[in-house]
C-alpha cells in the first residue's frame, strides 16, 4: 500500500450541497428524468389541409420572384378527422424505425390544447407527449384563417441522422414515404386527409446534393463517351484508342483517390472539375498517338523486318517527337494556376488544385503507362488512310445508334433510368 503526502488538512475541505448525498434512500431509487430531445436528427412534418402551391403567376417586378400562393383543401375539417389524426400520430410516434422515443410533436405547444384534443374524441385520450425542454416549445403547429382551422402541421423528431451520407438519408426519406402512404390509404377515398403529405428541410439539402452528383457522373460519362468517339475518329483504329481510354479512366481514377484522401466532399467546384477532367487529361495522350502515326510515315528501311521493333521504334520516336511539347505545356498549366492557391475565395482555389493535380498526373501517365501500352498494344504496321477513317466514323455511328435503341428497348421494358435533375425517362 502507497501513502501520499497532502499538504493541507482533510478538514478544511469545503463540504458542497451534495456532498455525501445518497439517491437511493430508503432501498429504493427515484424514477431517472426523461432524455430530452436534442436537435440531431431532422425534423419531419406531416401536414394535412394543405393541396399544393400554385406557382403559375409570373412577377418580374422583383428580384426574387413569386413565391406562389397555398392551395388550402377545402374538404378538410379538424373536428370531423380529429379522431383519424389523433390515430395517425398514435402510428407514427409507435414506429421506433422511424421516430425517437418521445419525438412525436402533433399538437402545438401549451397544455390547454392537449387536454381540450383529448375531451374531443376517445382516439385522443392516449396521445404521445414530447419530451420537451423547460421553455422549448412544440414544433407542432396549426393553420387558422376566418375562424376556420385550415391546416394542421405534426413534427416529428426522426431518427435520420443529419451526418448520415445523401444516398443513405434518401433511403430513410423513402421509408417516411411508403409508411406514410400505407397510413393514408387506410382512410376512404372520399376523406381529406388521402392528401396529406410528409416534409423536411432536410430532404430538400439531400436532393440538391444527390443531383449535384448525379449530374457531376453523368457529365463525366458524358466526355467520356464524346472523347472516345472522338479519338476513335481521331485515331482510325481499336488498338490506338485502348491506351488512350486507358490512361484516361487512370487519371480519373487517381484524382478520385486523391480527393478522397484530402477529404473534399462533392460541391460545385468538384463536381465541374470532373466534367473537365476528361477533356484535359485526353489531350496529352492523343499527342503521342499522333506523333506515333506521323513516325509511321519515316519508318526506317532496317526497322521493318520485325513488327515488334517496329513498334518499339515508332513509340521512341514519338516521345522524342512530341515529349517536350507535351511536358512544357503541362508545366505552363501548372505555372498558370499558381496564383489560383492564393486566392481568398475557396471554390478558386480549390478549382487551381484539381487542374494542377490534373495536369501533373496525366504528363505522368502520358510518358509512363500510355507510352507502355502504345509499344505493346499499337499495331506497328498501321497506317491511317481514308479508308479506316470511314470505317471508325461507320462505327462509332453504330455503336451510338445501338445504345441509343438499347435505352429505348428498356424504357419500353418498363425500366426507369435516372435523369441528371433527378427525374426518370
Amino acid at each position: 500500500m502507497k501513502y501520499f503526502y497532502c499538504a493541507f488538512s482533510v478538514s478544511n475541505i469545503e463540504e458542497t450541497p451534495t456532498f455525501d448525498f445518497n439517491p437511493c434512500m430508503n432501498n429504493g431509487c427515484g424514477k431517472p428524468a426523461v432524455r430530452p430531445l436534442v436537435d440531431t436528427g431532422a425534423m419531419v412534418f406531416v401536414v394535412f389541409g394543405i393541396l399544393g402551391v400554385n406557382r403559375t403567376r409570373k412577377q418580374d417586378n422583383h428580384v426574387i420572384g413569386d413565391m406562389g400562393s397555398v392551395i388550402y383543401d377545402e374538404s378538410f375539417d379538424l373536428f370531423q378527422e380529429i379522431g383519424n389524426l389523433c390515430k395517425i400520430c398514435k402510428a407514427i410516434s409507435s414506429n421506433s424505425e422511424l421516430v425517437k422515443p418521445g419525438g412525436a410533436q402533433c399538437l402545438p405547444s401549451g397544455y390547454s390544447v392537449s387536454t381540450f384534443v383529448q375531451m374531443l374524441h376517445p382516439e385522443c385520450k392516449s396521445i404521445p407527449e414530447p419530451n420537451l425542454l423547460p421553455g422549448q416549445l412544440s414544433h407542432g403547429a396549426v393553420g387558422v384563417k376566418d375562424g376556420k382551422v385550415q391546416w394542421i402541421s405534426m413534427a416529428f423528431e426522426s431518427t435520420t441522422y443529419k451526418g448520415k451520407s445523401s444516398f443513405q438519408t434518401y433511403a430513410d426519406y423513402l421509408k417516411w414515404e411508403n409508411y406514410l402512404q400505407e397510413q393514408l390509404h387506410q382512410f376512404s377515398e372520399q376523406s381529406s386527409l388521402r392528401h396529406g403529405f410528409q416534409t423536411c428541410e432536410h430532404w430538400k439539402q439531400i436532393f440538391m446534393e444527390i443531383i449535384g452528383v448525379q449530374s457531376a457522373m453523368y457529365s463525366l460519362i458524358l466526355s467520356l463517351v464524346i472523347c472516345i468517339a472522338a479519338v476513335a475518329i481521331f485515331t482510325t483504329h481499336v488498338l490506338l484508342l485502348l491506351p488512350v481510354l486507358l490512361t484516361i479512366l487512370g487519371v480519373i481514377c487517381l484524382m478520385v483517390a486523391i480527393m478522397y484522401w484530402f477529404s473534399w466532399e462533392m460541391g460545385a467546384v468538384e463536381a465541374i472539375s470532373l466534367s473537365i477532367l476528361v477533356g484535359s487529361s485526353v489531350d496529352y495522350c492523343v499527342h503521342l498517338v499522333e506523333g506515333y502515326l506521323l513516325a509511321g510515315e519515316n519508318l526506317p528501311i532496317t526497322e521493318t523486318d520485325d513488327k515488334y521493333k517496329m513498334g518499339k521504334w515508332r513509340t521512341v520516336a514519338a516521345v522524342r517527337h512530341v515529349g517536350v511539347a507535351i511536358v512544357s505545356s503541362g508545366i505552363t498549366t501548372v505555372i498558370a494556376t499558381i496564383p489560383l492557391f492564393f486566392c481568398i475565395i475557396a471554390p478558386f482555389a480549390k478549382f487551381g488544385k484539381i487542374v494542377a493535380l490534373n495536369t501533373g498526373i496525366s504528363i505522368f501517365y502520358t510518358l509512363t503507362v500510355n507510352t507502355a501500352l502504345l509499344s505493346i498494344l499499337a499495331p506497328s504496321d498501321f497506317y491511317r488512310s481514308r479508308r479506316s477513317f470511314i470505317k471508325a466514323v461507320l462505327g462509332v455511328v453504330a455503336i451510338g445508334s445501338g445504345g441509343f435503341c438499347v435505352c429505348l428497348v428498356l424504357i419500353k421494358l418498363g425500366f426507369k433510368i435516372p435523369l441528371p435533375n433527378g427525374s426518370t425517362m
